[in-house]
């Protein structure tokens, strides 16, 4: 698909940095699942907890990606951006909700396994991101 000048695709670089961003999600959805399946060994409301926690990181970035790095045609640049502030606004509303829904949801449940994976799948974010792009992509 052709289009504009010359022989070049619209979309090309954020196709690549969408693929990079899955793949990061994809690393650390593997991650999760090891750390939950080795804090099995300790006890199951840990590794539940940490899956739990794993997933309320990875849904609503997924959410997040997938809406904002979607490429639309003639999009212009003002649209995009505020395709980014929606999509943070209901980034932010999804996790809110998901973080409520397990509180009230879930007994018996380990908050120290929760947060620490959570932070471990924010910081994992930063590192892969720094690695994998030789920049840093803030999302």
């Amino acid at each position: 698909m052709a289009l504009g000048k010359g022989n070049r695709k619209h979309g090309v670089h954020s196709h690549k940095t969408r693929n990079r961003i899955f793949r990061i999600y994809l690393i650390q959805a593997v991650l999760c699942m090891v750390l939950s399946s080795a804090l099995l060994l300790h006890d199951l409301v840990t590794a539940w907890s940490a899956l739990l926690g794993g997933g309320l990181y990875l849904l609503p970035n997924l959410y997040f990606a997938h809406r904002a790095l979607t490429f639309r045609e003639k999009q212009s640049a003002k649209i995009a951006l505020a395709e980014m502030y929606l999509s943070q606004i209901w980034k932010m509303g999804i996790s809110i909700l998901a973080f409520a829904a397990v509180f009230i949801l879930v007994h018996p449940l380990n908050p120290f396994s929760l947060f620490g994976t959570f932070i471990l799948m924010q910081i994992t974010s930063w590192l892969a991101q720094m690695k994998l792009n030789n920049r840093f992509l803030k999302l």
